[in-house]
């Protein structure tokens, strides 16, 4: 049995890794409100950039997206590079292999991801990192999208396709996505201005620019909603660490306590033993 000493290191080690758990529960609480708080503005300016591009193709019918190899597709699947998120990359890989196809270019987001892609054998053409916080997107971004499109342009593909974790509320969900070329043409939100937009600016060249800058907050988009996601499944692991921590630490107090009464029993039987009570 223990002794009451090495019973109470078992509880010290505890307490650190306790620690350790309420830092990452609030490194990922922290994580989640700041996503949380520029989705909306993303998504509002996601929209209004779909708008322009909405307009453009309905007043200038000539202007629209070059038809290239229609069968064929990039998939671009965002995951984590950190772990302690749970089955956070485990369901996007096996999401990722549900979706492939023969013409399709698989690229990779997240370390840890890659990995779980390796496991099933599925291949990839690309790789990236993902990214540790909000302030490491733009830099990220920047060259995932080059990389991206340069594999989109010069290698014929005509569609490209995110797939990320998507939470809301309490519900998390596998989101694919198809980004290039946009769905604008059959979105029933969207309604054309009457008059065509004045523009002095050549309409292949502006709707050339748009949508470069959709795609670029397309991916930003994917790219806060895995974070948040990922901070979500890290959220609720910690949780549960944090309740196993709790119970084991119970669980040593309560045999501290005993190993303690054995010690104090043990050393009254030796005090006993010795005589050192009983009259010479």
């Amino acid at each position: 049995m223990l002794s009451s000493l090495d019973i109470e290191k078992k509880i010290r080690a505890l307490s650190v890794m306790d620690d350790i758990v309420d830092a990452m529960k609030a490194y990922a609480g922290a994580a989640i409100r700041k996503t949380e708080e520029i989705v909306p503005n993303i998504r509002e300016y996601e929209q209004n950039l779909l708008s322009a591009l909405h307009d453009i193709m309905v007043h200038f019918p000539g202007v629209t997206l070059e038809k290239q190899h229609e069968g064929r597709r990039i998939v671009v699947a965002f995951g984590s590079s950190q772990g302690l998120c749970g089955p956070y990359n485990e369901k996007m890989a096996d999401a990722v292999s549900g979706i492939m196809t023969r013409n399709d270019l698989l690229f990779v987001i997240g370390r840890r991801l890659k990995t779980a892609i390796d496991l099933r054998h599925v291949p990839y053409g690309g790789y990236h990192d993902s990214v540790l916080s909000i302030n490491g997107i733009q830099s990220a971004l920047r060259e995932t999208s080059e990389q991206i499109m340069n594999i989109y342009r010069e290698e014929d593909f005509y569609t490209l396709t995110c797939i990320f974790t998507l939470v809301v509320e309490r519900n998390v969900d596998i989101s694919v996505e198809q980004i290039l070329p946009p769905g604008i043409r059959d979105a029933e939100s969207l309604k054309a201005a009457k008059k065509p937009p004045h523009m002095y600016l050549n309409p292949d060249l502006v709707f050339a620019r748009i949508l470069e800058e959709f795609l670029y907050i397309s991916f930003y988009r994917c790219y806060v909603e895995s974070l948040r996601s990922e901070n979500w499944y890290r959220l609720r692991s910690m949780e549960g660490a944090a309740e196993t921590v709790k119970e084991h630490v119970a669980e040593l107090d309560s045999l501290q306590n005993y190993a303690r009464q054995e010690e104090i029993t043990e050393e009254m039987l030796e005090i006993l033993g010795s005589g050192m009570f009983y009259g010479s």
